[in-house]
């Protein structure tokens, strides 16, 4: 795509002059534009609906000074053409109103007077500034062309929430900004920056814009994070659970800015803590469907850490092999929204047919814990252990004499993972953001303890 190329190139330029020219900068940032795939609003990989009770206007991508086409009807279908690389635009009887070619680069807008104001809704979604559209293997892309801050408005309240305190939104902004710039290139082989998805930034557009979130994004205008010179990677996640760590022990790459840090500021907000119990069924079921045949789980084995607690590996073992995992795997595996990180500790507790609970009271509690009777041993008067399969045990409840035959099998095995934080712990916990803009911190601040050595500069 030649726009989509160009505007990469200027993006790059303007990071690159960071500390040479301001006053240049001014003009040039301030009408850039990002190209977001737009997934959340399609209903049809072939045919797209717009409305505009204004109508619309196309441009060519190239110069959008001046409309060449305009359109004075409400609603329009965008659709694959019958001839190859063609892309149609009808009205709603289905009659051909222009025909482009797919290499084109036209885009859509609606027929506002005021420039500043433009939007098309696609589907039942508004989107501000153009629409365009891409064929990629026989699919229709619909790709919003739009002002990077108009993008952020879209961002900040999917990415963080209008309830949260201001100087958590304003960091929020930064980061989210600093992440395009940085990633601006993305998807570029597919023809646009960035989707609308968590494989990037969730992105909602104008309907969930907000004025608290959109004046988070107005007070930082144009301000990204820089460490020597250049924007950093700004991720972040949702709560850390204690403690960030280093993204070299979690994804593999150095960076000095993304180290570990003491993160007191997430505690008692939202998945802090968080439980989840899964039985050895569903976890066969889910690694089976990863092409991971190890028959039935048995047993599930932490094996290495991080230095603040995350698993960096594990070991599962199944009736017919076994699999070495990391723990980002075996989390994607689960299901990132059911095992929230990778900060978790696990165990096992087996279920048998008409099960009595049993219980112990060791010597230095006086309270009563449940034990799984495969694992308990006999000790004799020497103090000498021994298993107690093989045989009939009989131990003593509040019901009377129970026996167990240690050679039944359980019917079921539960895996209880016992985690903390949502996300992959590294940079900006925003939970975090939130709990230090609680306490009084500013938005400088709270990027100060999240990425280090770092600098905010402004781009504008």
């Amino acid at each position: 795509m030649k726009r989509v190329f160009s505007v990469a190139i200027s993006l790059a330029i303007i990071v690159g002059m960071l500390f040479i020219n301001q006053d240049v900068l001014a003009d040039s940032y301030e009408e850039d534009f990002v190209s977001i795939r737009l997934t959340s609003p399609i209903k049809d990989k072939d045919t797209i609906r717009l409305y505009s009770e204004d109508g619309f206007k196309i441009y060519e991508k190239d110069d959008i000074s001046d409309e060449i086409e305009i359109l004075k009807i409400e609603q329009i279908e965008v659709t694959i053409g019958e001839e190859d690389d063609e892309i149609d635009i009808l009205d709603m009887e289905g009659e051909i109103l222009l025909t482009f070619n797919n290499d084109e680069d036209l885009l859509i807008s609606s027929n506002d007077k005021d420039d500043n104001d433009k939007k098309v809704r696609v589907e039942d979604k508004y989107y501000r500034d153009y629409v365009t559209f891409k064929m990629v293997e026989d699919e229709l892309m619909t790709i919003n062309y739009v002002k990077l801050e108009h993008y952020l408005y879209g961002v900040v309240p999917k990415e963080m929430g209008y309830s949260f305190e201001l100087e958590a939104l304003k960091s929020q902004s930064i980061a989210a900004r600093t992440y395009t710039v940085k990633n601006i290139n993305k998807h570029d082989n597919h023809g646009y920056d960035l989707c609308d998805t968590t494989c990037c930034q969730v992105y909602g557009g104008m309907d969930v814009e907000n004025i608290k979130t959109n004046r988070a994004v107005d007070e930082t205008s144009g301000m990204i994070i820089t460490y020597n010179g250049n924007p950093i990677d700004a991720v972040y996640h949702s709560s850390s659970g204690g403690y960030t760590d280093n993204v070299g022990e979690v994804w593999g790459s150095n960076l000095p800015y993304l180290v570990a840090v003491r993160d007191e500021f997430s505690d008692g907000y939202p998945n802090a803590n968080w439980n989840l119990t899964m039985t050895n069924d569903e976890i066969s079921a889910r690694l089976h469907s990863r092409g991971m045949d190890i028959g039935e789980v048995v047993n599930i084995e932490i094996l290495d850490t991080t230095t603040n607690g995350r698993v960096s590996q594990l070991k599962i073992e199944g009736t017919e092999g076994e699999e070495i995992l990391s723990g980002n795997e075996f989390r994607e595996i689960l299901g990132t929204t059911e095992l929230k990180s990778t900060l978790f500790t696990i165990k096992k507790d087996n279920v048998y047919e008409d099960e009595e609970k049993v219980y112990a009271i060791d010597g230095s509690s006086s309270t009563a814990k449940s034990v799984d009777l495969n694992d308990v041993h006999i000790i004799d008067g020497n103090l000498n252990r021994g298993s107690s399969r093989g045989f009939t045990s009989r131990f003593i409840n509040r019901n009377g004499i129970v026996e167990f035959n240690s050679d039944i099998k359980p019917i079921e095995s539960n895996f209880v993972i016992e985690g903390k934080g949502y996300g992959h712990g590294l940079g900006m916990s925003q939970w975090g953001a939130q709990g230090m803009a609680v306490e009084g911190y500013s938005y400088k601040d709270i990027l100060n303890h999240y990425y280090k050595n770092v600098k905010i500069d402004t781009i504008n």
